[in-house]
């Protein structure tokens, strides 16, 4: 199994105040820690996580094989040095040039625009370097920060997947939201020195 993170695709990513580097193995109490708050899980459609070894498993799925389609990255404050939240690129089609967008922050630091800022590089190292067309976006219809998150950064609603997920006996409806390379290129402005068009 190749357990390295694929930097051609996925580099270190650094703006005025986070660096973004690829989750390692090394990460598992963080991570751990991150996924199992229930602020933080509330909206991700996921069964929590149970213990330090299903959070292990996580990281090698985002390390493993197959043509390196998923991808997440640690967000680092370098004022302090702490590991904050997470964020990546993943459901990576290279023929039709879409990826799928998430995240995760730590809420201790949710309300300063930490997310805004390191979602900016990511999509950019999406447009840029992976060569995609079209980034997509499922989220919880709930989930108002995440939504308010994703049309300040250009996203816009497509509609509802109606019965998308199924959680504790229910079928949950989501929102999709995408960005496309054209609508990037056409916006202007900066946020925290973090040049945003391509």
């Amino acid at each position: 199994m190749n357990n390295e993170p694929n930097y051609d695709y996925f580099p270190s990513l650094e703006t005025d105040r986070l660096k973004l580097r690829p989750l390692v193995v090394e990460d598992v109490n963080f991570f751990f820690r991150l996924l199992t708050d229930p602020r933080v899980t509330q909206y991700t459609m996921d069964e929590p996580l149970l213990d330090c070894g299903q959070a292990g498993d996580l990281i090698q799925f985002y390390l493993g094989p197959g043509g390196k389609t998923e991808n997440r990255w640690t967000i680092m404050h370098k004022e302090d040095g702490r590991l904050i939240g997470t964020c990546g690129l993943h459901k990576w089609d290279q023929q039709y040039m879409r990826a799928e967008i998430g995240c995760d922050l730590s809420p201790d630091y949710w309300g300063r625009g930490y997310m805004t800022e390191a979602l900016q590089v990511a999509i950019r190292n999406g447009f840029e370097r992976m060569k995609l067309n079209r980034i997509e976006a499922i989220v919880y219809i709930k989930n108002s920060p995440s939504i308010r998150l994703l049309e300040r950064l250009g996203f816009q609603r497509e509609g509802t997947l109606r019965d998308y997920y199924y959680l504790n006996g229910k079928f949950h409806d989501q929102y999709i939201f995408s960005l496309l390379q054209k609508e990037v290129k056409s916006q202007k402005g900066k946020a925290h020195n973090c040049d945003f068009t391509i």
